[in-house]
This record gives C-alpha cells, structure tokens and sequence, in this order.
C-alpha cells in the first residue's frame, strides 16, 4: 500500500533535520492558548495528536515576539523568557511522537489586536483600520524597527531553548514583515522603505547570528499580495516574491513555505469550498516558480485534501513539500491511515471554513466534521474514546449526518446499534447540499460515515419509517432522534406559484432563464450561485442582512463570485406578495416594487420534520429519547456532528 503513496511518505532534509515525509501541518490559529499567551493542556495534545498520526512536520501557530504583536487573544506568547518551559512542553510532545517541532514567529504588525496597532507606515486595512481598533496605525521608528529585529531573534532564541527543531518566520496574510515587504502599506522614507526587503533579511541573519547557522529558519513567503482581487490595489506580486526569495535564501533561510494574501483577502488565502470548487494546491504554480530561483527547499499547499491529489503534486517536482491545514484538524492520522492502508477510513474536510469563522468571533477553534478536534487533551483519538460500562440497544431514527455520527460514536463504546432510514440511502439533506459542484466534499463525508457503518457493523434500515409498532417490537434502550428538517413552508401570499430551493437542487425543478430567490441565507447564497453557474439571471430579495461567513465573503465582497457572476442583491426588500410571473417587495423607504421573473424559489430557511410534540409522545411511553440536530432546530452540519457525538457519549 505504501509505494501508492511514496513521495508523500519520502524523507526530506530542511537544513540539518530529516523530516519523515514530506507533509507538514500548517500553522492554524486555534485559541486554544491561555489568556495570557501560556501553553495550555489543550494547546499541547492537539498538536501531539497530529504529531502521533504521523505527520512529518508539526508548525506551530503564529507566537507573538512582542506585545504589540498579538495577532488575537489567546495567541502563544514567545515575547518573554518565562514562556519557556510551557513552550518545551508542545516541542517534547511533537517529538516525542516522532515529528519535527516548528514555532512560528510572528508579529500581527496593523492587524494587531492592541489599542493601537503599529506598522511601517499609518496606514491600516482595506475599510481604514486594523480588526480590534479603529486608530489609524502608528508608523513604527527606525529604532523601533531595529528593536523588532531583535524581538524575533530573542523569540526564536526562546524557541531553540524550548527544543524546537526549527522555526518559521511569518512573512504573508498582511502580517508585520509582509507589511514592509508590500508597496501597500510600505511608505517609508528610510533604508527600511527604499529596500523593502531589508526587515526581513535583517530578521534571518539575526537569528542565524543568535541561534547559530545550523539551526533552521523557514521563511513563510507571500507570492502574491491580492491573489487576482481586483478590489485591491497592486501589492506584492510573484516577481517581487522571487526577488525576496533569492534575498532571503542569501541571508540564511533553509527553506520556504509559499502562500499568498492578506486578511483583506482573508476568503481567498483561507479558500472556502466556492473558492476552491475542485481545486488541490491553490499555491502550487507560485511555489513552483519560487522553486526555480532559490535552491533550498520549497513546500506550499492551499486545499490540499486528498493522499492521491497529494502525491500527485509531489510527484510532479513543482514544490518539496506540501503544508496541509484544515484536512489535519479534521484527520489527526491522515498520515497513519495511508501508511496502515486504512485510506477509507480518512475523515474528510468539507472546507466549510467553520474552523476559521469561530476565530472572527473570538471563540476557540471547532471542526465541523470532527468532534474530538480540540479534545484531544481528553480523548486523543477515537481508540481512546471510553466504552459504555454496559453496551445497550440504541435506536437512531434518520440517517443524515447527525444520525450517522451518532451511529458511529455509539458503534465505537459498544453498543448495538441500529439506524433507521426513511429514504433509500444515507445522507439526508446533506445528500442535496451536495449537488452544486462546488459542494461536492460532502458527498465525500456521507461515504466516509457510510464506510465507517458498515465497517462498524452497525445494523441499517433504509426506507423504513419508524412508527409506534415499529418502536414496540425493537424496544431499544435508548433512541437518538436525527430525523432532520423540511423547507419552511412558504409564508407569503402567491405561494403556489414559488418552488423550493431543494426541488430546485435536486433537480426536480427547473427554472427559467430569469430567476427570484427568496431569502439569503446559506442555502439562499448557493441556491442563487448554482443557478448562476448554470448562465440564469439571479436576483436575491433578503428581508435583513445577508449572513456573512469567512466563506460567504467569497461571495458577497465587492468583486466577488455574486459580483462576477451577476447576482443581484437586494437587502432589507421583504416579500409581500408572489404572482405568477413576479413579486411584490417594499424597500426600506416603503416603495412597493413589482420585479419579474421566470422563476421564484424560495430559500428562507428549514424546520425540524417533526414537532416537539413527537418527542413528548415517545418519552411518555418511558423511552430515554435524546433529539440532536436539524430535529432540535435546523443549523449547520457542525452543530449536527457535535451534538451526535455528545449525544452518543451520554448513552
């Protein structure tokens, strides 16, 4: 099995370190730090996860060289001595498990989360300040510059202490070096702004000079500042990263990791499905042309999922080594399964960007697909999950998602479970989110369930409805109600002559050239992009504000995918009416407008299948019944996974 994959699973030399393949976990932003910026328990078993499921190189979050260099609250904290020793405790951890330690440095530069952030010019983000402050940046002195070089060669002095292998200095995503590096925000008059490129090189040679010339320095390099935006204005572009490279690479650095972008183009560098569609190795094709100019390693990444697509651009020669981030926090032994032919049993990430989109809000890091991300401190894999202290008989009435992630956990403790279906398969509303290309991930994550039911031994029952003799003649112990959700019933007056959005998905419906839809929520945003995709006018009436996700800006910013393909937006336009060909809307100046369409649909939002009067009449014939999911309130899958889990773990 192993040769399949044998440049994935290759050794590879960064400096004087053997790596044991040639996959390296990204550096993600998790929260999971203390307040303060201390290595907490939780911190240290999630990488100790990745590191024990084989992953050759562990890169940890961007940790902030000075206090003015918080990128957010409970970030790492590597400004001070007394850092050390919790600091020892995530290298000891990833090595111990056979990986390579990397510590990020960073400094957060006008994207600080301070009162006053600082950089090399005043100037701030693209709307004119950095994310926690509306104080226009403070341009930083030539002594102040020359001090922050050596707060990165002292921050990396601490890492060496710690017993990290290495260390990689942040260099892209709009942070404190990119911001000299980049013509945008770059306006100085001083050596620092005539040479753009000197803070960095000044930053390797003084760790070289601090840590010595054998000790590693990887460079995180951007490639290209606005990655084809167009809202932008030009910043650094592949020939400047080129030339900053070669620079780089002549002041010491072992090696690069290339990306691109800034937070002003946060949707792109962190790709959500609609960015991404079918694409594995966003970066490659700037990686490669960095690889042709510097003669030390070269790895990139950006959406990179599978071990096929992986070793296919491994294979190719472009780039040394490929990073890979959301599809290790929802995998911890991505590696492990394809070393141990165990490659169906990998879960997949659906880049919903759920883990990032919890980071804008300040809360700690959550996959959606894996519930045990950020519990490894207390389960640190799946063979670690305690067994039930007596296996009983659970009935999960609803395949989807939910019901199947229930299933599985349940499986997993021991005990004798049996899911029901209505339909005839697996996947529930999933099965309809999946249909526009750009979701196609998910259907990856209902085979992924699929094969881990069957090879569970967990009982199915498809195109089956539960019913009161049906629960009598099982006589379960305890039954987990998944039975998921159905579109709101349309509201308004002309309803006949609206169809629903998943109708329209399915393939059910189809709709003229000219087409309403009704409501701009999630389902609304992709029902409108898919049938744009397919050349059909859209127009969106939302009686609010669209819901704006990390994904979702990929759709709805100035330039974006509705942008590109034409979708109107019409916000705070409540439907009054339908009619056959048109509807009826009022603006928020009390205008009624009459707009026509070929086609209506309707996507205001989902609710539970069944009442909560269901669940009253089962638990009155003394049944232990534990609703999760869309049969609690109609969400997001990530809420779906993580209540079947806690749910399964209860039992």
């Amino acid at each position: 099995m192993n040769n399949i994959y044998s440049k994935v699973l290759e050794p590879i030399k960064i400096g004087n370190l053997t790596v044991r393949n040639r996959i390296n976990m990204a550096p993600m932003t998790t929260l999971y730090a203390g307040s303060d910026g201390q290595v907490t328990d939780q911190l240290m078993q999630y990488y100790a996860a990745r590191a024990r499921g084989g992953t050759g190189m562990i890169t940890i979050e961007g940790a902030y060289v000075n206090e003015n260099g918080l990128q957010i609250p409970c970030s790492i904290n590597v400004s001070n001595d007394k850092y050390i020793p919790g600091l020892s405790r995530i290298a000891n951890a990833i090595k111990d498990n056979g990986s390579v330690a990397v510590l990020q440095l960073i400094h957060a530069g006008i994207q600080a989360w301070v009162e006053q952030s600082v950089g090399p010019s005043e100037i701030g983000r693209i709307d004119g300040k950095p994310i926690s402050t509306e104080l226009t940046p403070r341009a930083l002195t030539t002594k102040e510059v020359l001090q922050y070089v050596q707060d990165f060669a002292q921050a990396a002095r601490r890492a060496k202490m710690a017993g990290f292998d290495a260390v990689e200095v942040h260099g892209t995503h709009g942070y404190l070096i990119m911001q000299f590096l980049s013509p945008i925000t770059n306006h100085r008059i001083d050596n620092y702004g005539i040479d753009r490129n000197l803070f960095a090189v000044e930053i390797v040679k003084e760790i070289k000079k601090t840590c010595g010339a054998n000790f590693p320095v990887i460079f995180r390099l951007c490639a290209d500042e606005t990655l084809g935006d167009t809202y932008l204005k030009p910043g650094i572009n592949i020939e400047d990263a080129k030339e900053t490279a070669i620079r780089l690479e002549q002041a010491g650095v072992d090696a690069f990791n290339v990306t691109g972008g800034s937070d002003d183009v946060i949707h792109l560098y962190v790709p959500s499905a609609y960015v991404l569609e079918d694409i594995e190795g966003l970066f490659v094709h700037y990686a490669e042309q960095i690889k042709n100019v510097v003669s030390v390693p070269v790895m990139t990444g950006g959406g990179v999922e599978t071990p096929e697509e992986a070793e296919k651009i491994l294979q190719t020669g472009k780039v040394d080594m490929l990073f890979i981030g959301r599809e290790l926090i929802a995998e911890s032994d991505w590696i492990r399964k394809i070393e141990t032919g165990r490659r169906d049993e990998i879960r997949p990430c659906v880049k919903c960007v759920e883990c990032g989109q919890r980071i804008v809000y300040d809360a700690e890091m959550r996959c959606s697909v894996n519930p045990l991300s950020g519990k490894e401190w207390k389960y640190l894999n799946e063979s670690e999950i305690p067994s039930a202290q007596k296996s009983k008989k659970v009935l999960v009435i609803g395949g989807g998602i939910a019901g199947m992630e229930a299933a599985k956990t349940c499986a997993i403790r021991g005990h004798n479970v049996t899911i029901v279906e209505k339909q005839d398969r697996l996947g529930g509303t999933v099965n309809i989110a999946a249909k526009p290309i750009f979701k196609y991930r998910f259907t990856r994550l209902v085979n992924y369930y699929k094969n881990e039911i069957n090879r569970l031994g967990v009982e199915q029952k498809l195109n089956t409805t539960v019913d009161d003799a049906f629960i009598t003649d099982f006589a379960p112990d305890a039954v987990i109600m998944a039975t998921g959700s159905k579109e709101t019933p349309i509201p308004f007056i002309g309803a006949e002559y609206c169809v629903q959005a998943d109708d329209v998905l399915n393939g059910k419906v189809e709709t003229g050239e000219n087409v309403i839809v009704i409501g701009c929520g999630m389902v609304g945003e992709e029902t409108a992009y898919h049938l744009a995709r397919q050349g059909k006018k859209v127009t969106v009436f939302e009686a609010l504000d669209p819901a704006m996700s990390v994904g979702g800006i990929a759709l709805l910013r100035p330039t974006g995918l509705f942008e590109q393909y034409k979708i109107k937006v019409n916000t705070h336009t409540p439907i009054v009416e339908i009619y056959e060909d048109s509807v009826l809307t009022v603006d928020n100046m009390g205008r009624k407008i009459i707009t026509k369409a070929d086609s209506i649909v309707s996507a205001i939002g989902r609710v539970p299948l069944y009442g909560p009067e269901f669940i009253s009449e089962l638990r009155s014939k003394g049944l232990w019944v534990i609703p999760i999911g869309d049969a609690v309130a109609a969400r997001k899958v990530s809420d779906a996974v993580h209540e079947a889990f806690q749910a399964a773990m209860s039992i």
